[in-house]
């Protein structure tokens, strides 16, 4: 009698009543200096994402406090921005844990599904001659299409195949591809391998390699010592026997970086950091690889748009292991003849 009555429902309980916040409407508060400081893009540009998402993001229902779709996208926005943990974004703007989570999760996978509108490689005469003489004049680096480098981005523990994602230094990562051209923008972008994968392995297994070698006529690709050395992909001598020849590696390195510092760090007065708090992308893996492929998209939207970039300086990253695949003679050739032309 004694259980039936302590596990009996109070029917006489008062519900407890839903709360909304109060929002606030950053586009109401802001003007584009305010905004470009705390969400890294102008209004222009926001309004801009907004209208491409909408279809994707705005409510179905007529409900007077569903979340609309610009409030959404400034919601990621400045999650992205920041790096500061759900509840802090959603206390800006009226909004719970819950909801921000909802929301970033929706508007990641919305933007990052409009990937190839937005990060192209140069598939055509005209456009990699532009990207082929950016290269030669700011880099002194002839028939140069783009350069190719990898960088490992912290996330938290995946709840399958976990020892996969665990690099060398013991933390779980994500191992990210990506290409840029000579503005810096990503023209291919990687984001699906754990990070134990070698940087070698995630190139010869993505698309842009069948392109390279069925078209490498059209110039090369500049990478570091962890790729295979190709006519179609260039790589730094080994050993470099003369400052001369030391020449040939630094282009290559000082792309790297800047590579490097767009993925990793994104963009200190541009549009989007990737690392989140501690420097760990703390979403689940699905979400995580639409966040990583989302920002790399508004980085390309804030260079069309000339937003000045301030680049901080990413912690350095360990060099891969060198590649240890057979020379190719081809490339070898070519690395050579360039040595001997340019420096």
């Amino acid at each position: 009698m004694a259980f039936q009555v302590m596990f009996q429902p109070n029917n006489n309980a008062i519900r407890r009543e839903r709360i909304f916040r109060d929002r606030t409407h950053p586009l109401d508060v802001y003007d584009d200096f305010e905004l470009i400081r705390r969400y890294r893009m102008p209004r222009e540009a926001i309004l801009n994402i907004v209208d491409i998402l909408t279809d994707d993001l705005e409510p179905k229902t007529m409900r007077s406090h569903s979340v609309p779709a610009s409030l959404q996208v400034l919601t990621a926005l400045r999650y992205y921005a920041t790096g500061s943990f759900q509840q802090v974004v959603g206390d800006l703007v009226g909004l719970s844990q819950p909801t921000i989570s909802r929301i970033v999760s929706r508007t990641s996978r919305a933007l990052a599904a409009k990937v190839a509108d937005f990060i192209k490689f140069p598939l055509s005469p005209r456009e990699q001659l532009a990207v082929k003489q950016g290269f030669s004049s700011e880099f002194n680096m002839p028939n140069t299409v783009g350069c190719v480098d990898g960088t490992l981005i912290a996330i938290k523990r995946p709840t399958e195949r976990e020892d996969a994602y665990v690099y060398r230094k013991m933390f779980h990562a994500l191992n990210v591809q990506g290409v840029c051209d000579n503005k810096k923008r990503l023209t291919n972008l990687v984001v699906k391998w754990p990070g134990c994968t070698h940087d070698a392995h995630i190139w010869n297994n993505c698309e842009l390699i069948n392109y390279m070698e069925n078209h490498h006529n059209i110039g090369h690709l500049l990478g570091d010592s962890a790729y295979p050395l190709r006519q179609y992909l260039l790589t730094p001598l080994r050993n470099p026997v003369t400052p001369v020849k030391e020449l040939l590696i630094q282009p290559i390195k000082e792309q790297g970086k800047e590579l490097r510092i767009h993925l990793v760090d994104g963009r200190a007065d541009g549009c989007a950091y990737i690392n989140m708090v501690g420097g760990l992308l703390t979403l689940n893996l699905e979400t995580a690889i639409d966040v990583i492929v989302s920002t790399g998209i508004l980085h390309n939207i804030c260079e069309d748009l000339g937003i000045p970039v301030d680049l901080l300086d990413p912690e350095e990253q360990e060099n891969e292991d060198e590649n240890d695949d057979t020379q190719d003679i081809d490339g070898c050739h070519l690395r050579n003849r360039l040595i001997a032309e340019r420096f």
